[in-house]
């Protein structure tokens, strides 16, 4: 696993690099996970809406703002993406909770993440490719926290993971 801070540009190019080591040149399929409601929980939607704007060349993103993929809906969603991709790399991305430390920082792991963490539920694990953006404090009901701070760190998370997926895949 590899964790960097989006405080450092240098940071940016490391992340990059590590997911064109994951997924090569594999077909892949982006699967942003969260919902708007919450405005930590809502890194997945700006993520995917930041990718499916951007993304210079043909690519699946699933998770978009107005199109959540929530814990109600990840089971379905997940088998429905791997039955329409089944040669696909699945990257999935998700809002994390960390120590106060962590705050700001991603992490990038090979092999599936299991969402719903921060909030206690028990989901299984999806993806090939897992990238987490920690944006708030374990346990200090911080997730749920509502203010403009919240909304501007979990903005510039979501432009550093998209920014970084952008580069990598870039011809």
């Amino acid at each position: 696993m590899l964790e960097v801070s989006i405080y450092n540009q240098q940071d940016k190019q490391r992340l990059s690099d590590a997911i064109k080591n994951q997924i090569g040149n594999e077909p892949t399929v982006y699967m942003c996970i969260g919902t708007e409601k919450v405005f930590s929980d809502s890194l997945g939607p700006r993520v995917g809406t930041l990718l499916n704007d951007s993304l210079e060349r043909a690519s699946f993103v699933y998770g978009l703002r107005d199109q959540n993929i929530t814990a109600e809906n990840l089971l379905y969603s997940y088998n429905f993406i791997k039955a329409l991709h089944p040669n696909s790399k699945i990257v999935v991305v998700d809002a994390a909770v960390g120590t106060i430390d962590q705050i700001g920082k991603v992490q990038i792991c090979h092999g599936g993440i299991a969402p719903g963490a921060a909030t206690n539920k028990n989901l299984p694990s999806v993806g090939d490719v897992g990238i987490i953006g920690i944006v708030a404090e374990k346990g200090m009901g911080d997730f749920y926290s509502l203010n403009s701070s919240k909304d501007r760190l979990v903005g510039s998370v979501a432009k550093f993971i998209a920014d970084a997926i952008l580069d990598a895949t870039s011809a």
